[in-house]
């Protein structure tokens, strides 16, 4: 149950951000992959082409999402009952890397410079294996670059993906990403004008108030209604200059936060929770990020790290909620 949202500044420069909610707590950490550095994965080795930082899994150099040296940024988002992964034998036997459903992420930020780059080599790369364990859970992908262009790539064919453009510049889950975009068509009546009052016959009957223009808008957190309202509210949103470029991303992420308890899986134990807020910006290579225990924003910057060094590099998340005093005027 996650979100995405891409946005451009007025100056044309690229931002993404993304909510990651799941029903397992997960450990994760800020983390620094270098360039030149032999990756195992489940499966295979690959040797990385960029360095790229983002969201890890604790201490392992697995991107949930993140952004690289070239500014190509990504994220890894469920896609249950819609993904073909491939037999292990048979992507071997195509001279593909196999990788497992949650690797893909790591696999792309650190082998491709752009989204163009991306579309034109990945199906000849790789291919997503069946895997047992966690690293072999449904997924598919959205990216986007420093020039605006964002794609969507599922691997819900045998053996390769299928990679659609994504005009909206906005995410969810299953089902498939053009069924998303023709679902849109049920909701083009919504505006961003309060719905005015209407004379019917000797009746004058007042408009139901301010926001009414959105009535009708979705609003549970279904993958189906959450692609819905960020649509129409990123596309309603005034545009930005850079310097409130990542706050937007925030505000209109806060839509889709998910508090403990609202979303049941299985019992009262086993719920779906909003467990980090991220934000990247494509031009400084930098990540910022909010976690459900601590809202106060943390950053880290590709630069902070050692791109060209040995080992990968980790970073703490701080959990702890920061409170600041406001100081006397």
């Amino acid at each position: 149950m996650c979100t995405g949202i891409m946005l451009k500044s007025k100056s044309g420069n690229s931002y993404w951000g993304r909510t990651q909610e799941f029903n397992l707590t997960l450990d994760y950490d800020g983390g620094i992959i270098p360039r030149n550095y032999k990756l195992k994965t489940a499966a295979a080795y690959f040797v990385t082409n960029y360095a790229a930082m983002g969201v890890v899994l604790a201490e392992h150099p697995l991107l949930v999402d993140g952004v690289n040296e070239r500014g190509l940024m990504g994220g890894s988002f469920y896609f249950g009952h819609y993904n073909r992964y491939t037999e292990l034998e048979k992507i071997q036997a195509a001279d593909k890397i196999p990788l497992g459903g949650a690797e893909f992420v790591t696999y792309a930020l650190t082998n491709y410079g752009s989204v163009q780059e991306l579309k034109e080599r990945v199906n000849q790369d790789t291919a997503i294996a069946i895997m047992d364990d966690l690293v072999g859970i449904p997924q598919h992908y959205v990216f986007q670059d420093t020039t605006g262009a964002s794609i969507v790539v599922e691997p819900s064919i045998e053996g390769g993906y299928e990679i659609y453009d994504n005009p909206v510049g906005v995410f969810t889950n299953s089902p498939k990403f053009d069924w998303h975009l023709i679902n849109l068509q049920n909701y083009v009546g919504l505006s961003d004008y309060m719905a005015q009052d209407i004379q019917m016959g000797d009746l004058h009957v007042i408009s139901n108030g301010k926001g009414s223009g959105l009535r009708g808008i979705p609003g549970d957190f279904t993958p189906q209604s959450r692609f819905v309202r960020a649509a129409y509210l990123k596309h309603f949103s005034d545009p930005v200059e850079d310097e409130q470029a990542i706050d937007q991303i925030f505000h209109l992420l806060n839509s889709f936060d998910i508090p403990k308890g609202v979303v049941k899986v299985t019992s009262d134990t086993d719920v779906q929770y909003t467990q980090y807020t991220s934000a990247y910006d494509a031009q400084k290579k930098k990540m910022y990020i909010h976690l459900y225990d601590n809202r106060s924003i943390q950053t880290l910057s590709l630069n902070e790290g050692d791109l060209t060094g040995n080992i990968p590099q980790y970073f703490a998340l701080n959990h702890h909620q920061q409170y600041c005093a406001m100081p006397k005027k």
